[in-house]
């Protein structure tokens, strides 16, 4: 439709021009001595019009021709930006898909030709991280090295990634040294938070551990779970630090009272105290633990019977009368009941002893408690129970592995 409107529109733009020149009678003049002529008026508008488009077509193909080499060297470097585009894609998809040589040979294909800072750092960064994850040191070091005269606005991204680098290579020394300079440019990066957490943990650093756990907490960038396990890994790291028992209680005063109600955390304790010889307070603080229904645990039961050798005779009773209270909502715990029947066989409470270690192994077969049952008929002068129960410790022992 277009088209017929151009064509209808040509032609009436020509009757126009017929029209109007049969209206306009008039001559030119040219005098050139000796010469001269004489033209129509209308042929010498068309001439001058046609002389006009003629001149300016020359002027335009003369500067065209003139730019011609120009226009090469651009048509050219567009060609390799474009390749070098294309490249820096292609690395960026195979380090993605795990092909390090290539995603590094990719990368430095569109170094060269790229005029853009980010990008080259891009590709500078993917280069950095393929050499790494092949085991190439030299050139990881080497890409690093040469990013570091990229522009300002490209230093996070470069100690972030050498970071991780340092980080996967197992140098965390290094790898806090570029926490450090990226928290520099940006205190309260979560991501690098994080990373620096986990270094941390590995230089075993508690305080700074419990630190940035609170931090990444308040910022919504840390589970609960996995807050709490940062803190248990924490406190654990300071208690192997703690060489007696006023140490042990004055990092207790420290703890929130919710964390010293982790039973893992507890268990650990008490392993350290009686690792110290500190029996009365890991029995205190297991005692405490297992009075709480929602905290009491098999392992806090069985490291209980484990103190019953070590603490005098008056604790013994008030920790068997407390644990016969326990029993009363937890009937099936055979820890529990190995425990007490432990804590009577120190009292030299034969019959009890033999009821609540006979009651534990009717409820789940341990090697423990058939150790014990061993040792208790043995002093009791019945042989063939003792080793019936010495046997029985020994079939457990063997199916476990021992």
């Amino acid at each position: 439709m277009r088209f017929v409107f151009w064509i209808v529109g040509l032609f009436a733009l020509a009757v126009l021009i017929g029209l109007a020149s049969t209206l306009n009678t008039g001559y030119a003049i040219l005098f050139v001595p000796p010469y001269r002529m004489e033209v129509s008026f209308n042929l010498l508008i068309i001439t001058v019009v046609v002389l006009v488009l003629v001149a300016y077509a020359v002027l335009r193909l003369l500067g065209l021709a003139a730019n011609l080499p120009q226009e090469v060297r651009a048509f050219q470097r567009q060609k390799k930006l474009r390749a070098a585009r294309h490249a820096l894609r292609e690395a960026s998809i195979s380090l993605f898909e795990g092909r390090y040589q290539r995603a590094e040979r990719e990368a430095l294909k569109s170094i060269d030709d790229e005029y853009s800072d980010e990008n080259r750092a891009l590709a500078l960064m993917i280069a950095a991280r393929s050499a790494a994850s092949v085991g190439d040191n030299a050139k990881r070091d080497g890409y690093l090295s040469r990013l570091e005269n990229m522009p300002q606005r490209i230093q996070l991204a470069r100690h972030m990634v050498e970071a991780q680098i340092r980080m996967d290579a197992k140098q965390p020394l290094e790898a806090l040294a570029a926490i450090e300079r990226a928290r520099a440019i940006s205190s309260n990066l979560t991501s690098a938070l994080r990373l620096e957490l986990k270094i941390r943990m590995l230089l075993k650093q508690p305080e700074q551990v419990l630190q940035i756990t609170e931090k990444l907490l308040k910022a919504d960038a840390l589970e609960a779970e996995q807050a709490r396990r940062y803190r248990l890994a924490a406190y654990r790291q300071q208690l192997l630090g703690l060489g007696s028992e006023r140490e042990v209680r004055d990092w207790l005063k420290r703890i929130p009272g919710v964390e010293k109600q982790n039973p893992d955390l507890v268990v650990d304790i008490s392993r350290h105290l009686i690792a110290l010889d500190t029996y009365p307070l890991a029995a205190e603080l297991i005692a405490t633990a297992l009075s709480d229904e929602e905290q009491a645990t098999p392992e806090l039961a069985r490291e209980l019977g484990m103190l019953a050798e070590h603490i005098d005779s008056q604790r013994r009773l008030t920790l068997m009368r407390d644990a016969e209270n326990w029993l009363k909502s937890r009937p099936r715990d055979h820890m529990l009941l190995l425990a007490l029947g432990r804590l009577a066989l120190a009292e030299q409470l034969w019959g009890k002893a033999q009821s609540y270690l006979e009651a534990s192994v009717s409820m789940q077969p341990t090697l423990c408690a058939h150790a014990e049952l061993s040792k208790l008929f043995a002093t009791l002068g019945k042989d063939d129970k003792a080793a019936q129960h010495q046997a029985l410790a020994l079939k457990i022992a063997l199916q476990q592995g021992c």
